[in-house]
């Protein structure tokens, strides 16, 4: 019967530190949850999940390696929808080239506003482009790519809810900044930001979870920035001295806290012990994982009004980073299209706005707990099925 299938496969890294990762467990779990088998092509070595996630994705990742080694000989074709990760510019990963599925679906969060003609070309052959936020299918239909639809991420509503903090930054006010550390993320623009505000508010802090599984192309990005005071440092084991990098940059060990690399699971008991979130990003492809569970958590967000953040924005809340400098204008680099660069002023102001008027800071963390509420991975995956049914 057409649009009737049992599994749905993932073609790309589950359970790795990153939104790719963090987007493949829950939807394998949420497909678990409705009966469906995902199968899984490729898993990370370490993923780290619940107990109620492992008991649930348990089968799935057994058979795991089967899929691969299918895979792997070339030339696959399953009876089921077949997602698979474009990169950048619609780039097609060759680790799965040749699989498909009913129907064979893409699945692209890219940051680059330019799309090569042959990517364009290759997109067209995917029955269906599922698209993680409005700008990435808007620069999809100025290429031509018309067989795009849009579905969003979601966000694990059982952990990442409004509660009580335990007090594990008493007396101080946590700022709260997290996604890989890179150039597109604006973490040097955080950097600079802070520094203002800690002089003026030495009871504040920093709290960073800016882990980044490639940290030499983290540090060659921020070369880039002519706000701090170059790239960061590696570590002897190879990871990204965050530390290092902000005592360098001129802020005391008391000024920040460092959480290095931390389970998608883990970090609701920690979102809920700050009192702001902020997210200069230059530039997202879908709707930011983290700043969505820190809305969810009821943390009150300071989001740049540029490119899939877009998606996030409603009636106060949050508060809007509304100077956007268009990079891709100012810089004649086609690839930056879309891409906004933030006022550091204007964050300070925001910062300094939720450290004076707590009560507009609670509004706004909890309007924006209750707008996340539409957005829990039970209806974010129940729209990607009626999609995916649609194609099939």
């Amino acid at each position: 019967m057409a649009g009737d299938f049992s599994q749905v496969g993932i073609g790309w890294t589950v359970g790795m530190p990153s939104g790719w990762g963090t987007y493949g467990v829950n939807l394998a779990v949420e497909l678990a949850r409705k009966n469906l088998v995902p199968a899984l092509f490729l898993a990370s070595k370490d993923i780290r999940l619940t107990p109620a996630q492992m008991k649930l994705l348990h089968p799935a990742l057994t058979a795991q390696p089967d899929w691969h080694a299918r895979a792997k000989r070339g030339g696959l074709k399953v009876d089921f929808p077949m997602l698979l990760s474009l990169g950048d510019g619609l780039d097609f990963y060759d680790v799965l080239s040749g699989t498909r599925g009913i129907p064979t679906v893409g699945i692209p969060f890219f940051e680059s506003a330019t799309i090569p003609e042959a990517n364009v070309s290759k997109a067209r052959t995917f029955d269906l482009i599922v698209a993680g936020s409005t700008w990435n299918a808007e620069v999809m239909a100025r290429h031509g790519v018309t067989n795009v639809r849009s579905c969003f991420q979601g966000v694990d509503l059982d952990l990442f809810k409004p509660g009580a903090k335990t007090g594990r930054f008493a007396n101080r006010f946590a700022v709260f900044s997290g996604g890989k550390l890179e150039y597109r993320k604006g973490q040097d623009l955080v950097v600079a930001a802070f520094k203002r505000f800690y002089q003026r508010h030495n009871d504040a802090v920093l709290v960073t979870a800016w882990h980044n599984p490639w940290p030499k192309m983290a540090a060659q990005g921020l070369s880039m920035s002519p706000h701090v005071s170059g790239p960061p440092g590696l570590t002897p084991e190879g990871r990204l001295d965050v530390p290092g990098w902000l005592r360098a940059n001129g802020l005391p060990d008391a000024a920040f806290h460092d959480l290095g690399a931390v389970a998608n699971a883990d970090t609701a008991p920690l979102l809920r012990e700050v009192d702001l979130a902020i997210f200069p990003n230059r530039c997202e492809g879908g709707t930011n994982l983290v700043a969505m569970e820190c809305m969810a958590c009821g943390v009150p967000a300071a989001l740049s009004r540029n490119t899939g953040h877009l998606d996030l924005f409603a009636d106060d809340n949050c508060y809007s980073l509304d100077m956007q400098i268009p990079m891709g204008a100012i810089t004649n680099r086609r690839e930056w299209e879309g891409w906004g660069e933030s006022s550091i002023d204007e964050l300070v102001t925001k910062m300094e706005r939720a450290y004076t008027d707590r009560a507009d800071a609670a509004k706004r963390g909890a309007a924006g707990a209750a707008f996340m509420q539409n957005w829990g991975w039970p209806a974010q995956v129940s729209h990607l099925l009626a999609v995916l049914r649609e194609f099939s």
